[in-house]
């Protein structure tokens, strides 16, 4: 079982441990490689597993206007590495401080302050320290001076192309979601939480979870998608409708989610919303009846699929 923990300046979290390094937005089958061998290698040590990683996208401190938008919020992040399996995950909150840490700082204030590392493994673009002005090669010479060494983890491929967080997101952002679930190892997730809308789904037969969700997480391109959608009462077949319906201008949210075989209250829990492929996209209809059956097609195609995995 993997345990869980928050960096305290002063506080010794770890023992001697094998550390993985880096921000691990997405989870991406790269990042579950990365983890997997770091705990590989904690075992041929026999020393503890360790993913060291971040409360936040360290650029949304460093450059909050250009900071990219999000595949996993820490909760995913947290539980999508436990399922690796590693001991600990320690999680460093990222603030000014932490911004402001030369990589020298880093290494002594945040990794030797928190842990007694053997070795850490780190990406091959990983960077730290102010500015980014650390790489790989800056962390193997601080760890010949402090005693542990250091591995630059190979990318993973796919399709002839490396598996990054990037990549990921201009995918989502495309709306390629089945593409990026190759990449992922999982389909695209969203958590939102369920507001009240205008009532127009219910009035076209299919009543939608209107939700909100908040904007530094990375939402698919506009269109209709089919996939799942995760209640407190289990997990469901769902068509995603992603954007503003043309007939419909003045919707108030993006998201909305049929529930394909849920009957309940969603008002004010949430949700968790995963996109399984991309049906359409979104579209004017010539009159509500036409909306009404392609919106059936929609929901028909969604448990269709889900039924295929």
């Amino acid at each position: 079982m993997t345990t869980v923990m928050t960096h305290s300046a002063g506080v010794h979290e770890m023992g001697p441990a094998v550390i993985a390094i880096g921000v691990f937005d997405g989870v991406h089958v790269g990042h579950q490689a990365l983890v997997a061998d770091t705990i590989a290698l904690a075992r041929q040590k026999d020393v503890a597993s360790c993913v060291l990683t971040f409360d936040r996208d360290p650029d949304q401190i460093v450059t909050p206007d250009h900071a990219a938008p999000q595949l996993t919020s820490l909760e995913d992040k947290i539980a999508l590495l436990s399922v690796v399996g590693p001991d600990a995950i320690l999680i460093v909150p990222f603030d000014e401080w932490t911004a402001s840490l030369t990589p020298d700082d880093f290494v002594f204030d945040v990794l030797l302050d928190a842990s007694e590392p053997v070795a850490c493994m780190v990406g091959y673009d990983f960077r730290f320290g102010t500015h980014a002005s650390g790489d790989a090669e800056t962390l193997r010479h601080l760890g010949a001076i402090h005693g542990f060494a250091v591995t630059t983890h190979p990318l993973i491929q796919h399709g002839g192309t490396p598996v990054t967080s990037t990549r990921i997101r201009e995918l989502v952002s495309a709306g390629e979601v089945a593409e990026a679930a190759e990449l992922l190892g999982r389909p695209h997730r969203l958590r939102g939480d369920v507001v009240r809308g205008q009532g127009v789904g219910r009035s076209l037969g299919a009543p939608t979870a209107n939700l909100h969700v908040d904007a530094r997480f990375a939402l698919p391109a506009s269109g209709v998608y089919a996939g799942w959608a995760a209640t407190t009462a289990g997990r469901y077949p769902a068509a995603i409708s992603v954007g503003v319906p043309p007939m419909f201008p003045d919707a108030t949210c993006d998201l909305e989610v049929h529930l394909i075989g849920f009957d309940g209250e969603l008002y004010g829990t949430e949700l968790l919303v995963e996109f399984g492929s991309r049906l359409r996209d979104m579209q004017r209809f010539d009159s509500v009846d036409d909306l009404m059956k392609a919106i059936a097609e929609d929901i028909a195609r969604a448990a269709e699929l889900a039924a295929g995995g």
